[in-house]
């Protein structure tokens, strides 16, 4: 099976109206990251410490550039300070996507003279990420 490129991603975020709206053409990294706590239960006089599963959950990372439709969907985030939770989809290739909500956690604009205005913005899933052979829309 040949390997995937950025080619066959696709990255969707509600808009200000709850509309999935594709941002691909201007993301330049997108990042899905898995974190799962670990609880140490080494009993007294083990030589070895032993760890049971905590809490999981994910968070998801993207870079790119800033425009009308990256701006309205990130900056009442930011403007607003509010607690909105977004739905995304993120389309992996083919027939394979991650979906879920997400609150948008941190964001960063940044830019200088004679260059393109770029965002970063960290979001955090709440709840599971699905990961599904279904499209959302």
């Amino acid at each position: 099976m040949a390997n995937k490129t950025f080619k066959d991603m696709d990255f969707k975020i509600d808009n200000a109206s709850s509309a999935l709206t594709s941002i691909k053409a201007y993301l330049n990294q997108q990042d899905l990251k898995r974190v799962l706590d670990l609880i140490e239960d080494t009993a007294m006089g083990s030589s070895e410490r032993t760890f049971i599963p905590g809490l999981g959950g994910n968070t998801l990372t993207i870079n790119g550039m800033v425009n009308t439709t990256t701006d309205a969907i990130f900056g009442p985030l930011v403007a607003a300070a509010t607690s909105v939770s977004k739905t995304f989809e993120w389309k992996k290739y083919d027939t394979k996507y991650f979906n879920g909500e997400v609150f948008l956690t941190g964001v960063q604009y940044s830019g200088k003279t004679n260059s393109l205005q770029t965002f970063s913005a960290n979001l955090t899933v709440s709840g599971s990420v699905n990961n599904t052979g279904t499209a959302l829309t």
